[in-house]
């Protein structure tokens, strides 16, 4: 059987033989309604003494085991544990942790877990190291306000070590306050909370100039994950740590830092192996994500159709695979019968080839998709109607910019990500001249390969594009680094050589005369400044867009013979008719037209 028993938090320097001995209490019972059973406080004590560091042991009220956590001298991170409800209700799980320096009060950080997690006691052992001794034990436990939440708290103690039997009252009064929220939750005032609480880590290079947040955006995809960001902490580091990303000191600073803030979850700004992720749950004592799997998460919520769902799920199936954690034999599982015998295919190989069987069946369904979609697009060209995809960073009104031109309702929030499904919509010009304009996916940097990789076949109309407008959000600060992630991700795609204009929206917010550097503009065949909300350059960008298109038109006058009638509808069809008149030998028509169209009409009509 696997061996699933974990020490939290700061195990380093500490004897396999200790963190053996502190597993064996994982899992099992000990001494039903003492409020601190003996034999836990007594090994709490002296591995405090062997270690001078903060241990905490966390008890369900059946006196089960459920965790065990090693800290520094000063403080011990709290795994997240199994049993929160309601604000209204204790989690029933109590955390006994001791205090190396001797203290029995608990602190101010002791005070804030309490009360954030709603357990049913913090209970705290004063450990003197130099004297080998327990100085004596005292309970935190909450009480309610007059609106039934728990937010205050009673201490109860500090008593000798020896008197601990003094707390076993305290399990009738953890159920009286079950009663009581029984008694409130009828009534309208009770709370739901629901939402994770969130902090950001990143890793910034030691000449990078931090005049702004730079985990700003960062905190822009957690909130639009759901998360509410209660702290955001970055280390100046030329290279990521190999084993924890930051460094060990900041690591375990996060596991105070997280009690006190009450997070649920860490997220950290860049890619994570799955060894690191490991390393940091076990140190911080929370759940680590990184920034792939958050921005994962978003797409796998935003996803509306068939296309973008298997996307989506393509994307996480591949980021998955290599974080697969197993632990060799000991997950084997026995054949039966001779010759079966012995260490058969783990769970750790299961998993994984269950994983790509899921990317192989992923992978044949976009391909299905993908050939549906160059159908579409041969259709297109057959009909020989120019397509423009709208390109650019995430939330930078790209959406918007295809609603206004268009007077369609594509789906536009402020937000990141809010269009993850390519939309085609018809723009059609005064001259009667029809056009496709393409809403794209946004970009946005450190962009997931794999997520690039399984959206390949949406991005492809970007490649296929005649023209590309590069929509700009020119009120970000840091908008010519927005195009140079953009750019980054077309030459990705190998649309990097496809004729642009560069648009920068929201000028209405953007401070006045603000223009990017020559090197960001060499690129692009035009520059407009636009607001798409109120409208400001629209016009402009249309006349400008259709121009492109229209200004190597072939200049046509002929006489069309009344035989060849059709030929007068493909004029009035495909160019733009200036003059029609009807006289003895024909009809006299004068006008113009794309080259591809004059071509045809010199080899089928003249």
């Amino acid at each position: 059987m696997a061996d699933n028993k974990i020490i939290y938090g700061n195990i380093s320097s500490v004897k396999t033989s200790i963190l053996e001995r502190m597993k064996e209490y994982i899992d099992n019972i000990y001494d039903p309604g003492s409020f601190i059973p003996t034999e836990i406080s007594e090994m709490m004590k002296e591995v405090t003494i062997d270690t001078n560091k903060e241990v905490a042991v966390f008890l369900d009220r059946k006196n089960r085991v459920l965790a065990v956590a090693l800290g520094d001298d000063r403080s011990v991170p709290l795994p997240e544990l199994e049993g929160k409800r309601s604000n209204l209700r204790l989690c029933g799980i109590r955390c006994i942790h001791t205090h190396p320096n001797g203290g029995v009060r608990p602190s101010d950080v002791d005070i804030q877990s309490l009360k954030s997690m709603r357990y049913d006691a913090m209970v705290v052992i004063g450990v003197d190291v130099i004297q080998k001794i327990a100085t004596g034990v005292s309970a935190a436990v909450l009480t309610r306000n007059e609106t039934g939440l728990l937010l205050n708290y009673e201490l109860r103690g500090p008593y000798s070590y020896w008197k601990k039997h003094n707390f076993d009252s305290v399990f009738e009064e953890i159920a009286e306050k079950d009663r009581e929220a029984s008694d409130f939750s009828s009534n309208s005032q009770r709370i739901k909370d629901d939402t994770q609480r969130a902090i950001l880590v990143g890793v910034v290079s030691e000449s990078m100039n931090l005049a702004g947040n730079p985990l700003a955006e960062l905190q822009e995809l957690a909130e639009s994950a759901g998360a509410v960001v209660v702290g955001s902490y970055t280390q100046r580091r030329d290279m990521p740590e190999a084993k924890t990303y930051i460094g060990r000191g900041l690591a375990e600073d996060l596991a105070l830092r997280r009690q006190g803030l009450n997070a649920d979850i860490i997220i950290f700004d860049d890619e994570l192996s799955a060894s690191q992720i490991r390393n940091l749950e076990n140190i911080i004592g929370a759940r680590v994500i990184d920034r792939t799997a958050l921005i994962l998460d978003i797409f796998a919520v935003r996803a509306k159709s068939r296309e973008g769902r298997l996307q989506v799920e393509l994307a996480q199936q591949k980021y998955r695979l290599p974080r697969l954690m197993g632990q060799g034999t000991s997950l084997s599982r026995l054949g039966g019968g001779i010759g079966t015998r012995g260490p058969g295919e783990t769970q750790l190989e299961t998993d994984r080839r269950h994983i790509k069987r899921k990317i192989n069946f992923l992978e044949s369904q976009l391909r299905e998709v993908k050939e549906r979609r160059s159908v579409l697009r041969k259709e297109r060209q057959k009909k020989e109607i120019p397509t423009v995809a709208v390109v650019g960073y995430t939330n930078a009104g790209k959406s918007t910019l295809v609603n206004a031109l268009c007077n369609s309702e594509v789906l536009a929030e402020d937000k990141l990500f809010a269009t993850l499904d390519t939309s085609v919509r018809r723009l059609v010009t005064p001259e009667n001249r029809d056009f496709l304009l393409i809403d794209t996916v946004g970009f946005i940097k450190k962009l997931p390969h794999d997520l690039v990789e399984a959206f390949k076949s949406t991005l492809e109309e970007t490649v296929y594009a005649d023209l590309l407008l590069h929509v700009v959000d020119c009120s970000n600060p840091d908008y010519e680094a927005c195009i140079d992630t953009v750019e980054s991700i077309l030459k990705e795609i190998g649309a990097e050589n496809r004729p642009r204009y560069l648009v920068l929206n929201k000028i209405d917010r953007a401070p006045e005369g603000i223009y990017p550097s020559p090197r960001i503009v060499q690129g692009y065949g035009k520059v407009f400044r636009i607001s798409a909300v109120n409208g400001d350059g629209l016009e402009d960008l249309r006349t400008q867009t259709v121009n492109y298109f229209v200004k190597a038109d072939k200049k046509f006058e002929i006489t069309i013979p009344y035989s060849s009638g059709g030929l007068l509808s493909y004029l009035h069809k495909y160019g733009k008719v200036e003059m029609e008149e009807y006289t003895e030998n024909g009809i006299y028509v004068k006008g113009k037209i794309p080259p591809e169209h004059f071509s045809k009409i010199n080899r089928e009509y003249l």
